[in-house]
Formats: structure tokens, sequence, C-alpha cells
């Protein structure tokens, strides 16, 4: 089942998986592709060539541009932007010349940030909202400020990771199970019993419920 709201636009050749909502003044373009078990806030738009994966939530305005890839679980909370061209001059056309960007799997990307043309948003980063993203971000990273700096790590489940920058630590998430390892300059992340962020296609996704506030 697809939800689409008598409102919204869905051009004809759009992919749109099972499961997903699209609501008032969406528009989706021809050559889009929304995964399954998605949400497309009010007024958002996605353009043709554009990959949104499956599990993905877009808040109200934001707007996924040609060569952008959104990985599964990934949060686009209201109104961040996604610029897509370095240097735009309204007397030049550079739709052909788009640059490629590839958000990771369970990102979130804070309302009203910005997110400069192409970069490697790594995979379960976490970009403050305000903030601007104008270089490549690590796996885990909490990115705060304009221009955004890594200051912390973030778990899966969306708590602040008590480790430092750099050197070698371990933690594990209470909530899911999930071990952190940090090596040097990079975390990786083992998932539990359960992983939260591996997508089960053509199942209607039940989303898990915080049991405490996040710190």
């Amino acid at each position: 089942m697809i939800q689409i709201h008598p409102t919204a636009t869905v051009d004809k050749g759009a992919s749109i998986g099972v499961f997903t909502s699209i609501w008032h003044y969406a528009h989706v373009e021809s050559t889009a592709v929304v995964g399954e078990n998605c949400s497309l806030g009010m007024s958002t738009y996605v353009a043709h060539d554009a990959i949104v994966g499956n599990g993905c939530r877009l808040g109200n305005g934001v707007s996924v541009f040609s060569r952008i890839e959104l990985g599964d679980f990934v949060f686009c909370a209201p109104f961040m932007v996604f610029t897509h061209i370095a240097f735009p001059r309204a007397s030049v056309n550079r739709h052909e010349i788009f640059k490629k960007t590839v958000v990771g799997r369970g990102v979130t990307l804070g309302a009203n940030s910005t997110v400069i043309p192409g970069l490697t948003v790594g995979e379960g980063s976490f970009l403050a909202a305000g903030s601007a993203l104008t270089k490549d971000c690590k796996d885990w990273a909490l990115m705060i400020g304009t221009p955004a700096r890594h200051v912390g790590w973030v778990s899966a489940y969306g708590e602040k990771i008590p480790l430092p920058l750099a050197g070698e630590g371990e933690w594990q998430c209470k909530h899911t199970g999930d071990f952190y390892l940090l090596r040097d300059s990079m975390l990786s992340r083992r998932p539990g019993p359960s992983d939260i962020l591996k997508y089960v296609p053509g199942v209607k996704l039940e989303r898990i419920k915080a049991t405490d506030s996040p710190r």
C-alpha cells in the first residue's frame, strides 16, 4: 500500500516503494526512486535521478536534488538543505555537472542544517540543527557548528557515546546491545541481537519506541 495525498504530485516514471506515505504538496519527479516505508512530509521534493532509501523520513520542506543518494533509515529534519551546485550563477546552467552527494545509512540531518554538494556523509553520523557540513564526515560522528566540526560520537539509537575523538575504547548500548569500538580516530559498530538498521524488504516497518530520553 502506498499513500499519496491528493495535493501531492508523483510524476510518471517515479518509483515508490510499498508502505510509503507522501504528504501535502510534495513532488516526486520522473526517474526518482523512493524506497519502502518512507515518509515524505509536506512540500518535500525528490528530483529525477535522486535516490531515497528504505525507511527514510523527510521533514517538511526538504528537497532531495538530482545525484543525491540517501541510504536506508536517513532522517532529514524539517527545512534542512542539500545544495547541489558549488558556485551557482543565474546566468549559467550547470544541470549537467551536479556533484554526487552520498548520505550513509542511519544518518540524521538536523533541522535547518545544510549539506554542500559532493560529500560523503558517514553511516550513522548526526549533523546538529543549524549546522553546515562542508566536508566528508566519519561514521557515527556528531557534527556541530558552521562549518561543522567533529565533537563526539552518536549511537544508532541516538545517544551520545562517551568515548574520545581519538584513541582506544569500547562502549555498549544498553538499548540495542550494539557494541562500538574506537581505534585511533575511527569508530566501528557491531550490531546487537536485533539490528535496528537492518532493513527487511516488503514488510511494514514498526519503528522501535524509545524507553527514555537520549542524553
